[in-house]
């Protein structure tokens, strides 16, 4: 028997609108998170795009999610047609289409599309199997091998948070980072001065391959990868960024997110959603600062309302 791990990858072609919806169904019956991809990007002059930089997104989106083929996989197939079958009741659901990768193809995909990447100031992610040198001494670089998690900085959510994040975050800070994922915006936390970073993630292959991240980086003194929700995390903070689902950050902020912190970045967001976000944000004692969007992806920076910062 091979010792390399074999997946059902799903995918699921369709509109920005319904794929947070689809996402969002089958998320509790997957591993790693869900991914939405966004087909067509293409660059400002309207070119094909072959790299990440200045890109526009153009066309559909596809939802990609594993199973893990194991004694388990039969069970989570059904919970997921289950629920897209009820989701069909409400609006038609394309049918997902499945095939079978082994870890090695999967990582070997990545590898195929992950470039460098500079965000904001002066972060860059790198894919940890590119060793070029293109960072200057001021720059923040993170390392990354996103494993079967998703978090590479390519997608604009995680671009949003982490350019937010570079202009938020302060030394000293207690930082929570809630659906953790590769680890990308714990170890960023860490690298612009946070002196303790949690990060929680609900699927173990994101804890397993954050853990590994945050080693890789260097920041293992200060950043803690560990399973569960917001939950699990002891203690206020001084910021908590999250970029999951709308539904889940309107869900969370009911159940005390919006205690656990002055500050918070909250992404994962299409542009059609943000106004219902904005409003559980406020509903819960916080006042949006700032609105940031890339393309059709909404990032909202809140404050509690009695403890504004500047």
């Amino acid at each position: 028997m091979s010792d390399d791990p074999r997946w059902l990858e799903l995918s699921i072609e369709t509109d920005a609108e319904l794929a947070e919806a689809i996402s969002e169904a089958i998320f509790p019956y997957v591993e790693g998170g869900v991914a939405l991809e966004q087909l067509n990007r293409r660059l400002p002059d309207g070119t094909a795009a072959d790299r990440w930089e200045d890109e526009q997104a153009d066309g559909p989106v596809v939802v990609r999610a594993y199973l893990p083929d194991d004694e388990t996989l039969k069970e989570r197939r059904h919970r997921i047609e289950q629920a897209l079958f009820y989701l069909n009741m409400i609006r038609p659901v394309p049918q997902p289409t499945y095939r079978t990768v082994a870890r090695s193809d999967w990582a070997d995909a990545w590898r195929a599309s992950f470039r460098p990447l500079r965000l904001g100031k002066r972060i860059i992610v790198r894919p940890s199997w590119i060793d070029e040198a293109f960072s200057t001494g001021d720059d923040i670089v993170i390392t990354l091998d996103p494993g079967m998690a998703f978090g590479t900085g390519l997608h604009p959510t995680t671009q949003l948070c982490a350019m937010a994040l570079e202009d938020y975050v302060r030394p000293g800070m207690r930082v929570l980072d809630v659906g953790s994922g590769s680890g990308i915006l714990s170890i960023l936390a860490a690298k612009l001065g946070a002196r303790e970073v949690l990060g929680v993630d609900t699927d173990d292959e994101a804890v397993r391959v954050g853990r590994d991240n945050v080693i890789s980086n260097g920041v293992a003194d200060r950043v803690t990868i560990a399973s569960g929700s917001h939950e699990a995390a002891a203690g206020g903070y001084d910021l908590v960024v999250a970029n999951i689902l709308a539904g889940v950050i309107v869900r969370m902020l009911s159940e005390g997110l919006a205690a656990r912190a002055p500050l918070f970045i909250l992404s994962g967001i299409l542009e059609g959603q943000a106004t219902d976000v904005a409003h559980a944000a406020r509903s819960t004692g916080l006042t949006v600062l700032e609105t940031r969007a890339i393309d059709d992806w909404v990032c909202l920076v809140c404050a509690r309302t009695d403890e504004r910062r500047t």
